[in-house]
């Protein structure tokens, strides 16, 4: 009695634990305004353009983003200008951060300027206020939202990938489900969109969900196939591939020849935007190290 009492009791603690680990992302259309652009406001994210080009390390990272939310002040529901706050703080997050808790507050706001763009259909908006959750209202968003869907996305995985503990992601991984709607959806209304890239988040999700969740290795293993297929003119598929798909593997030398690929290479000849580009690279040859 004592046994089973203690057992129930390891039991309860362990799930209050886990439930401590739940991530929240309740939604926030209630501060979604219209895109209502000014001449102000166009100059200023104009420049907010040339800084993140031009943005090589942290600091210069930083005053992109200052800039971006320059803009965002003054025209609050710019999908530009949240588009790529969200893909900024998703950059922040990853290469220039390195306390846990800090990566996960980057990667959450990402996910929150990504969901402001997202309101930017008025259809979707109004389900998600009326109670649907956002991945289940997704069939309302459409080609003018792609950017955002697969920058939530994005922000996702790093969040699951580097801002939480094991725990959290033995939690949290049905959140994983949520994103491959998401991805399902950019692949209907834009099967050209991403270089590769969509292609690679779907691998990735269909090797984090368990098998009786949906899970499938085998699927996992053609989504990166395709997202290497899909990859001429951009470097996140091999970079990613290399750094994630070969490790978990356990293909050493084929994840070191990617790595070397990506290192090597000219910069200028991608698509990927000049900081992610940056690190894809620096990244590949601190990893060779």
């Amino acid at each position: 009695m004592v046994k089973k009492t203690l057992c129930l009791s390891v039991l309860f603690l362990s799930i209050l634990a886990l439930s401590g680990c739940s991530m929240s992302l309740k939604p926030n259309w209630q501060n979604a305004r219209p895109d209502r652009q000014t001449l102000k406001s166009e100059a200023i994210e104009q420049k907010a353009h040339l800084l993140f080009e031009k943005a090589q390390d942290k600091d210069s990272l930083l005053a992109s983003i200052t800039a971006f939310e320059m803009a965002l002040a003054e025209n609050p529901g710019d999908y530009s200008t949240l588009t790529s706050l969200s893909t900024q703080y998703t950059l922040l997050g990853t290469a220039y951060t390195e306390k846990q808790k800090e990566k996960s507050r980057h990667f959450h706001q990402a996910l929150r300027y990504a969901e402001q763009a997202l309101y930017s259909n008025p259809a979707f908006k109004e389900k998600v206020a009326g109670g649907t959750p956002l991945w289940e209202a997704i069939e309302e968003l459409d080609q003018g939202q792609v950017e955002a869907m697969f920058f939530w996305v994005k922000a996702l995985q790093y969040q699951f990938k580097e801002g939480m503990n094991l725990g959290a992601k033995v939690f949290n991984v049905r959140w994983m489900k949520r994103g491959l709607k998401f991805l399902d959806r950019i692949e209907q209304v834009a099967p050209e969109f991403g270089g590769g890239g969509v292609e690679f988040a779907k691998g990735i999700c269909y090797y984090v969900i368990p098998g009786i969740m949906g899970g499938s290795k085998k699927l996992g293993d053609e989504y990166m196939a395709r997202s290497i297929a899909r990859s001429d003119g951009w470097l996140f598929p091999r970079w990613a591939r290399g750094k994630y798909y070969y490790v978990v593997t356990g293909e050493d030398e084929k994840s070191r020849a990617d790595l070397e690929w990506v290192a090597t290479r000219n910069l200028k000849n991608f698509k990927d935007s000049a900081p992610w580009k940056i690190h894809f690279q620096a990244n590949a040859k601190e990893l060779l190290n």
